[in-house]
């Protein structure tokens, strides 16, 4: 999957050709599992009627969302993720713990990629 990056073709003596032309950069498995994890930890729902969005995740139920089934990983994506200020652990700055949510700037983000996506 690839999506376009505004710049240049690598021509950097030409600034006109910069807002004509996109260079294409191909996401990577790490980043794709990025995103599944954003994106899993945007639409949790619990409920009845799975409708009451979740605010807080246990590292498990990302793990059972997103379908990638190694802890370990989930918690580096997490870390990751974390270090670009997307996902914060509850309570905050415990970087023991289980437990994880989506921040603000973590729903803006995955906004931002989805639009990227469907070529908005």
């Amino acid at each position: 999957m690839a999506i376009g990056i505004g710049g240049t073709n690598g021509d950097s003596n030409s600034k006109k050709k910069s807002s004509a032309n996109t260079s294409i950069r191909k996401l990577t498995d790490s980043h794709m599992n990025q995103i599944t994890v954003l994106r899993a930890m945007a639409n949790a729902r619990t409920g009845d009627e799975k409708s009451t969005p979740v605010t807080h995740l246990q590292i498990e139920e990302i793990v059972e969302v997103t379908g990638l089934d190694d802890e370990k990983e989930i918690q580096r994506i997490l870390f990751i993720l974390e270090g670009q200020k997307l996902v914060a652990p509850y309570p905050e700055g415990d970087f023991t713990s289980r437990i994880w949510r989506i921040t603000i700037e973590g729903k803006k983000a995955l906004r931002s990629i989805e639009k990227a996506f469907s070529g908005e």
